[in-house]
């Protein structure tokens, strides 16, 4: 264990377990067995067993938990429970006891065998358990004392009038039966989160508590009614919520759809969703919801599209070799747009929001038609497809992330130049404009090698670890891959070799020689040396500098 004592500068100090450590857990122990019966039959601790499921089973097969109180140490059950019988016990009111309940979902979801410990530069902390929506076992966890648990348990919340009046009702949309102007909606996204198997975690921790204050209430996770699913039977459920819900709204009406995926396949599944519903999409935007304690890292999307739909009016009827160029003309508009309201030095967008800007750019071009010739609707959502097998729109969209991959230059590199480069080629220093950036996510690398068509790119990566995925440097390459190399992987070469050998005239030599293209293409190596150049990560500090002098060398080379 690491200790400090506050108010202290000396550096933290670590003690192993010791005896007063024990007899304290034991303690908290015997306390918890004095009340544990009664607080379950109060609904102060959970009693709740695991109903089995695709994110649930995981406890018992990796843990053998097979009730919601198994996720807790008894210290923290002891805390829990002693929050719970304090607020049952005041006089506060309805309301008040209600905000209780939610504080008590806080503390469990920031003091369980889930939470982990997290260390960052800022300081190591425990974190929440749904840092990520997953119940991820865990091998160490962290525990909270009630001090560090005063901001879960007490919700400081600022009031805010607002005029008109309102209901909450928990209905599904294919039952939804009143008209509304405007319907927001945030959809499953092809089971990649089990929302209401998660939910249950929290169910287990107020399931009484919440009968008692609101007796017309339930606490059933509603898992037989979730829309569920890749297949037909889970598009069928989405083309008759949005069709519904389309129903209920004037014609001049509109919904938001919040959607975040980066998988051509599942948008093209929700073009199809929207076409069937009778929906359009008419504008698009994304914006940054995805990145935990604002800041940008991590393995996941971070972005999330924000479209606007209207009822479709359109009977025109399009084929798909037409609408190709168009979704091309419609993806560098949206990007373009983006690109001139960013912010240079502080941007607001991350290579991996252009290419979800590209997904959604590519339904609005694609929604807009009131029929694809090509394309039987009904039969694409009905069929099962085997993995891989695409349908036609899936091409449409995988082209428009090509187009989006291919669109965003990185800084440094003249349009000519970028235009001329191989697709492999494009990967590497498309990659290294995302290392410079700070981002090292292997789906972003994911992302563009699908944009660009590369199909393996292990050989260029130094490690391909989730959160610590980056490119070989020139130094680290050496020789490898040199045989039949392209202009980046020669320049790449004389890098190195300058590197080594502290002068560039071998690495001149090597060019003349070994590069068939050297003279029609030296302006296009000396652009690609000057952006290696102004590299500025640690790692590439040495090469830079070498790429420097072989720039140099090679702008001043004459017949």
């Amino acid at each position: 264990m690491r200790w400090r004592s506050p108010g202290e500068e000396a550096p933290a100090e670590y003690r192993s377990v010791g005896d007063a450590d024990l007899q304290r857990e034991s303690r908290a122990l015997a306390l918890l067995q004095e009340r544990f019966a009664g607080w379950q039959a109060k609904g102060y601790i959970p009693s709740r067993a695991i109903t089995p499921g695709d994110e649930t089973t995981r406890l018992l097969r990796e843990r053998g938990w097979t009730h919601w109180h198994h996720l807790f140490r008894p210290r923290q059950l002891l805390v829990h429970g002693a929050l719970a019988e304090a607020s049952a016990a005041s006089n506060l009111s309805i309301e008040a006891k209600a905000a209780c309940l939610l504080g008590l979902g806080r503390v469990a979801d920031w003091n369980s065998k889930l939470s982990r410990w997290w260390p960052d530069r800022a300081g190591e902390k425990v974190i929440q358990t749904f840092s990520n929506q997953a119940l991820n076992t865990l091998v160490t966890f962290g525990s909270r004392g009630v001090l560090t648990l005063v901001d879960s348990w007490y919700i400081r919340q600022h009031d805010t009038q607002i005029g008109g009046n309102g209901q909450v009702v928990p209905v599904d949309a294919r039952n939804v039966a009143n008209k509304a102007d405007i319907w927001i909606t945030d959809p499953p996204y092809a089971d990649a989160i089990n929302y209401h198997e998660l939910s249950e975690f929290f169910l287990a921790w107020c399931e009484r508590r919440l009968l008692e204050l609101f007796p017309r209430s339930y606490t059933d996770s509603k898992r037989a009614l979730a829309v569920q699913g890749t297949g037909a039977a889970f598009h069928r459920s989405m083309v008759e919520s949005y069709r519904n819900l389309a129903a209920h709204m004037p014609e001049n009406g509109v919904q938001v759809v919040m959607f975040t995926h980066q998988d051509a396949a599942i948008w093209a599944d929700l073009t199809l969703i929207l076409w069937a519903a009778g929906l359009r999409v008419t504008a698009a935007w994304t914006v940054a919801t995805e990145t935990p304690f604002g800041v940008k890292e991590g393995n996941y999307v971070q972005g999330t599209v924000l479209m606007v739909l209207r009822k479709q009016t359109s009977s025109e009827t399009a084929f798909l070799d037409e609408i190709v160029p168009e979704v091309e003309v419609e993806v560098e508009r949206q990007l373009r747009s983006m690109l001139e309201l960013d912010d240079r030095d502080d941007p607001n967008f991350s290579d991996a929001d252009y290419q979800l800007a590209a997904y959604a750019a590519a339904l609005r071009v694609l929604t807009q038609y009131g029929a694809i010739e090509d394309v039987d609707i009904a039969y694409q959502l009905s069929r099962e497809r085997k993995r891989g097998e695409p349908n036609p729109i899936e091409k449409i969209i995988a082209d428009a992330v090509r187009t989006a991959s291919n669109f965003l230059i990185p800084d440094g590199l003249p349009d000519h130049v970028w235009r001329s480069l191989a697709p492999e080629e494009k990967l590497y220093l498309k990659g290294l404009d995302i290392e410079r950036h700070g981002d090292f996510r292997s789906g972003v690398y994911q992302e563009f090698a699908r944009g660009f068509g590369v199909q393996d790119y292990r050989h260029l990566l130094h490690t391909g670890k989730a959160n610590q995925t980056r490119l070989k440097t020139a130094s680290e390459f050496k020789r490898s891959n040199l045989h039949g190399g392209s202009l980046v992987r020669h320049a790449l070469y004389a890098v190195w070799r300058a590197a080594e050998m502290g002068d560039t005239a071998e690495s001149l030599t090597w060019l003349r020689t070994e590069l068939p293209t050297y003279w029609p293409h030296r302006e296009a190596l000396a652009a690609v040396l000057r952006y290696l150049a102004a590299l500025e990560m640690d790692h590439w500090q040495q090469d830079a500098a070498a790429a420097r002098l072989v720039a140099g060398t090679v702008e001043n080379d004459h017949v």
